[in-house]
């Protein structure tokens, strides 16, 4: 009898075990530091590249180590941020012929969904609203560990890239075409933290 109950409460142990071993895993959510990140952009002006950048954005991810696919983002930037070091063309961009921020304050971009393409890279689709226009995008994402010496402390946090081209006449900007190129590449890069 006593030989009996110790096997049962040795399989009720084992049992145990492999449940909590192999239970379900849970995304951890992290938070932009907003300090540490911004949103920018490239375009051709006849030959010449410019470039220019958000430094309001404000963001969130939930990731899963184990489950890399379920991660969802959400990420919002201040249209009035812009900057490109030229204040001609600063006021340019903030226009209503391109970003519009008086009647556009923020740009959004939502996930839907995302797809593995290595231990830290991912295509990532969702759709991105710019001057009030929603449309798909596909981004190339990465998630890595930060060099960042001023988040050595900080634990868990990591390094979020992601890289996308849209069209600037998809969002309603056509001003200029004979001039600058209808192109828009564009990079988010951001330090996120987990969240408290």
């Amino acid at each position: 009898m006593q030989n009996h109950c110790r096997r049962g409460t040795l399989l009720a142990t084992t049992a145990t075990l492999v449940i909590f071993a192999c239970g379900p895993a849970y995304a951890e959510s992290y938070v932009f530091d907003k300090r540490r990140t911004e949103v920018r952009f490239t375009y051709f002006m006849g030959l010449a590249r410019q470039n220019g950048r958000f430094a309001q954005v404000d963001g969130t991810l939930q990731f899963d180590d184990h489950a890399p696919e379920r991660s969802r983002v959400r990420a919002t930037i201040a249209t009035a941020s812009l900057q490109t070091g030229q204040p001609i063309v600063d006021d340019a961009l903030k226009s209503s012929d391109f970003f519009n921020v008086v009647a556009a304050p923020t740009m959004t971009f939502q996930s839907r969904s995302v797809q593995s393409t290595g231990s830290d890279t991912a295509k990532m689709t969702g759709n991105i609203t710019v001057n009030g226009i929603t449309k798909p995008v596909t981004l190339d994402v990465s998630l890595r560990p930060h060099s960042n010496p001023a988040l050595k402390y900080s634990i868990g946090a990591r390094r979020f890239i992601a890289k996308t081209r849209i069209k600037r006449s998809d969002f309603n900007m056509t001003a200029y075409q004979s001039m600058v190129g209808d192109d828009v590449d564009i990079e988010i890069d951001a330090i996120v933290r987990k969240k408290q």
